[in-house]
């Protein structure tokens, strides 16, 4: 892994994801939702499963179904800092 600061946070990846691994601006998305998500249940970096990510994306509007082979590609980002790194090294603020 990637050698990160010391106590980077959901919040710190608050722009969007562009140029990531994944070169797929709807995956990307994705990515920013999970970690907005996280940044407002507690900020903290986790293994954010989908029953939760549909509920707070329904607070969210916008909502679809459609997103959860997208989230099932992205959710690793949530895992830690270093994850969201190397899906994207220019994520960070």
């Amino acid at each position: 892994m990637v050698e990160m600061k010391e106590g980077l946070k959901p919040k710190n990846f608050r722009r969007h994801p562009y140029g990531s691994t994944s070169r797929h601006s709807e995956t990307e998305t994705i990515a920013r939702n999970v970690m907005v998500i996280l940044s407002r249940t507690g900020n903290e970096f986790r293994n954010l499963s989908w029953e939760e990510y549909k509920e707070e994306r329904l607070k969210d509007g916008n909502f679809t179904e459609s997103e959860g082979p997208l989230f099932d590609k992205v959710r690793v980002v949530g895992t830690s800092a270093e994850a969201a790194y190397l899906f994207c090294p220019t994520w960070l603020d």
